[in-house]
């Protein structure tokens, strides 16, 4: 027994699962892509933030020189700068046939540069050290962490040993890094970490309002990462982003919610029949919608965290010898404005299907006449046209153009989701076109300069001369000479410390060369470009399944709910093959309309994130051919797919059955 016309919000739920798991699989859908990319754009930031330390050796935001007391005092007390280090240079010390930079930092500057470290630790005090790995040998053979070496007549313990830099090597300079606690004011340079719930853009004009901007150096890539919202033109592509998410989600759960309402006329206007408000009508409709959402939302929030976590956990399969890079973050903030997004596209795509069950016609509900609408009668004075035309597709043709509301829905799914892949696919595409990327380009394991004249053929004579000796070395693999360099593939880069002993014993002995060892760089090139990859197109396939989905979805409820008025055609003689073929040439339509539009609307959008982009990196846009290719292919491949799984039941129908439900 009902005691409240709110209980049939329940028993509506109840009465028609299949409707009701569609519009589920609806909104478990909209809080999956809009959290999924929320997480995604998070976990992208935080490696990309650390691949940059990475590369760059150092964490810290602003370097100041040139500086006085005065200065430091206002940079060291702004409660806006979370940390603040000294670090300096001095003499530059001979040590056989290189030199070795000294450097000196107190404990917050070697903080900024654990980054640059390979193995071991930083100092911690005077009288240990950290030293680049290709200058070892030249301290004193075998040297190994822990083991004490002399220079400039004190002795130092090697504590740990930084990565290797081709200015370095090409220079023939080494780094040494050791603590220094006291600095007088004005040696060497301030190193600033500005705090991250700061206004970068406000602290950076404070900066350089105390001192000349040729002695400020921003980390600028740095912080355009970390905070989108310091660069306007990543801020709109952010916001352009969202927003084609939000909508996004908007249409697809208003499409579940608006297909269900108009199937359920009847039903309303039974209730109004008897007593019904029309504000009543619209609370049975937002009480479904509450329900859903409770439980759909955490449904679609934990698919987001599985989603993620199979991410990272292929990302770790693929790098065998990864350097704990993780994506995988879970960011509670984002999870819970996702929610009330979505929470509030429900009530919102919800609020006028509701609105305009309320305002039906008790006797037109009834007598189901809503969805009768007189129509012109055109005369066709041609039948050129007609003749190719077999039933079925006639037939498709008039149900498309007989209900202008369900194909309008219908396919906002395909424009929508087709908009989604065009869109992400050109961000894509504009990422891995930047000059980022082309910076993140590798190198040769080892190069090799020839120290001779600039003629060409002592250039080429000793060359070949080099490129002779280094075949003799067991790790070399391949050796390709260009202009005075030569640059040499290992068979082992595990091993390229060893093998560059090698060849300075082999040819360094008989020719004037620089080494310089590209590994340790391009293996931290290697990574970030990996990591851009895996998260790029990880990204676009999960946007790609959701919106794949989603086609599916919205097709197979407007299928699922004409069970009544298909078994009518079959009821009047129309066959079953006929009423398949009719049924996949609207798919087709749907299909081909939708893609059409939906490339339509991604390439504007596509050339709008383009003009975002253009003012971090210089790019050419040109029209996404590939991708428009592959969302109309897969929109019409889609479509028919949709299409099968209900045929299938239709075709189990009782033809009397499904005409006597009300």
């Amino acid at each position: 027994m009902i005691s409240s016309y709110k209980q049939l919000s329940a028993r509506y739920l109840n009465g028609n699962i299949k409707r009701t798991v569609l519009t589920f699989v609806g909104i478990v859908l909209s809080v999956a892509l809009i959290s999924t990319i929320g997480l995604y754009m998070k976990g992208s930031q935080l490696s990309q933030i650390e691949n940059i330390k990475k590369i760059d050796g150092a964490s810290f935001h602003v370097g100041i020189s040139n500086y006085d007391q005065a200065i430091l005092n206002k940079i060291r007390y702004n409660p806006q700068i979370a940390s603040v280090g000294l670090m300096s240079q001095g003499d530059i010390v001979p040590v056989g046939e290189i030199s070795v930079q000294m450097s000196f930092a107190d404990h917050s500057a070697m903080e900024f540069l654990t980054y640059s470290l390979v193995e071991g630790n930083l100092p911690t005090n005077g009288d240990e050290a950290v030293v680049d790995s290709w200058a070892l040998s030249y301290l004193n053979k075998d040297l190994q962490i822990g083991d004490s070496f002399e220079l400039i007549g004190k002795t130092y313990k090697l504590v740990g040993i930084l990565n290797n830099r081709e200015f370095t090597q090409k220079n023939k300079v080494a780094r040494l890094l050791t603590y220094k606690q006291d600095f007088i004011a004005g040696e060497g340079r301030i190193l600033v970490e500005i705090n991250e719930k700061a206004n970068f853009t406000e602290v950076l004009v404070e900066i350089k309002s105390l001192t000349n901007d040729q002695d400020i150096d921003i980390n600028t890539q740095l912080i355009n990462v970390l905070k989108p919202g310091s660069n306007n033109s990543i801020l709109a592509m952010v916001i352009i982003v969202v927003s084609i998410v939000v909508v996004s989600t908007a249409v697809v759960i208003y499409n579940a919610f608006q297909i269900s309402v108009v199937e359920r006329m009847k039903q309303f206007g039974l209730l109004r029949s008897i007593g019904a408000t029309r504000k009543q009508i619209r609370q049975i409709v937002m009480r479904e919608a509450a329900v859903l959402a409770v439980i759909a939302i955490p449904i679609g929030i934990v698919c987001s965290i599985v989603a993620l976590a199979a991410l990272q956990f292929i990302f770790d399969m693929i790098v065998v010898n990864g350097t704990g890079v993780a994506f995988f973050h879970i960011d509670w903030q984002i999870l819970l404005i996702s929610s009330i997004i979505t929470l509030t596209a429900v009530f919102a795509s919800s609020y006028y299907p509701a609105f305009y069950a309320g305002r039906i016609s008790p006797l037109l509900a009834i007598s189901s006449r809503l969805s009768i609408k007189k129509e012109a009668i055109k005369k066709q004075k041609s039948t050129v046209l007609k003749k190719p035309l077999s039933f079925p597709l006639s037939m498709a043709l008039k149900n498309v153009k007989r209900n202008k509301n369900r194909y309008t829905i219908t396919i906002l799914s395909i424009i929508i989701s087709s908009v989604l892949f065009i869109t992400f696919t050109s961000i894509m595409d504009m990422a891995f076109s930047s000059k980022y990327m082309d910076d993140l380009s590798t190198k040769s394991d080892i190069t090799i300069h020839l120290q001779v004249d600039k003629q060409d053929s002592s250039v080429e004579v000793e060359g070949k001369q080099v490129w002779t000796l280094l075949k003799s070395v067991e790790n070399v693999s391949e050796v390709h000479i260009q202009n005075s360099n030569l640059e040499i593939q290992l068979k082992d880069v595990t091993q390229s410390t060893t093998t560059v002993e090698d060849i300075q014993q082999v040819v360094g002995s008989k020719h004037a060369i620089t080494i310089v060892n590209n590994v340790d760089e391009n293996n931290a090139k290697k990574e970030t470009e990996l990591v851009i990859k895996v998260l790029v197109y990880s990204f676009i396939a999960v946007v790609s399944l959701i919106g794949s989905l989603n086609i599916i979805n919205t097709i197979t409820i407007s299928i699922v709910i004409r069970r009544k008025e298909l078994a009518a055609l079959k009821s009047i003689g129309m066959s079953q093959r006929d009423l398949k073929k009719m049924i996949i040439y609207e798919a087709l339509i749907y299909g081909f309309s939708g893609s059409l539009q939906g490339i339509f609307f991604g390439c504007i959008l596509s050339y709008i994130m383009y003009l975002a982009v253009s003012g971090i990196s210089e790019i050419e846009w040109s029209i996404p051919y590939g991708a428009c290719l592959i969302t109309f292919v897969a929109a019409l491949f889609i479509s028919y797919v949709s299409v099968l799984i209900p045929l299938r039941k239709i075709q189990k129908d009782n033809i009397i059955d499904v005409i006597r439900e009300q």
